[in-house]
């Protein structure tokens, strides 16, 4: 089982690396010999072009892209001013298009990387205003690529740690918050209770009074066959 496996990955390696060299090599054009050439042979032409020159004599028959570009050039050799040596070339083939990239050396002492872009039939490629896709690049060593990503992992970091803190900052505000609320409540003023109006008691009506008092007294010495109720004395009356 153990062989099956390991035949298969085999072949399946196989296949990949032969489909990855099929892409590479699908077109003719892109032969890096011949690549190399031409982008050594347009360097070359490019520090012996006289850039001020072109633009003092065709500025007004360029258009602003064409003389944006050309007035970069001039700028570029001015400060790159010769080619001194070439010392890497790398290739970046695709399908459609390829770009060869040259580590060179000026004679100002800056080192540049230059590229040139190819379209499929093997020509430098162009945009709409004619121009040639070729531009500089600073050249940068391992150290500077190392110190360039460290420096952007600690900014990074540093605000991500920012944003933390101040969420974590922003949740412990929320009971000072309710306390705030709370003491609010607390220093509102309490209204004060409406007082009760005293119930007006009725008077009492003393005639009635007297007068039930008397029809009591005569009924209590009728029902004790007395015949005066001199000695009778009524204390109270209770209403039902």
């Amino acid at each position: 089982m153990k062989r099956k496996l390991l035949l298969f990955f085999c072949v399946l390696s196989c296949v990949l690396m032969v489909s990855g060299c099929s892409l590479v090599r699908g077109n003719e054009n892109f032969d890096k010999k011949t690549l190399e050439q031409q982008t050594d042979n347009f360097l070359t032409s490019w520090f012996a072009a006289d850039f001020e020159g072109t633009i003092s004599t065709y500025k007004d028959q360029m258009n602003d892209t064409t003389l944006a570009q050309y007035k970069l050039y001039a700028k570029q050799k001015a400060q790159y001013k010769g080619l001194k040596k070439k010392e890497k070339t790398e290739f970046t083939i695709t399908t459609d298009s390829a770009t060869v990239t040259e580590t060179i050396l000026c004679e100002s002492g800056d080192k540049v990387l230059a590229s040139l872009t190819f379209d499929k039939d093997g020509q430098i490629q162009t945009d709409d205003s004619g121009n040639y896709s070729f531009k500089f690049d600073e050249y940068k060593t391992l150290g500077q690529k190392m110190q360039k990503a460290g420096l952007n992992t600690i900014l990074s970091m540093s605000i991500v740690f920012l944003v933390l803190i101040f969420i974590s900052l922003l949740i412990s505000c929320f009971k000072f918050i309710g306390l705030i609320g709370k003491g609010k409540a607390e220093k509102a003023p309490v209204a004060a209770a409406a007082p009760v109006a005293p119930v007006a008691s009725e008077p009492e009506n003393l005639v009635d009074d007297l007068e039930l008092v008397a029809v009591i007294t005569a009924a209590i010495a009728a029902a004790s066959e007395t015949e005066s109720a001199d000695g009778l004395v009524v204390r109270s009356i209770i209403r039902r």
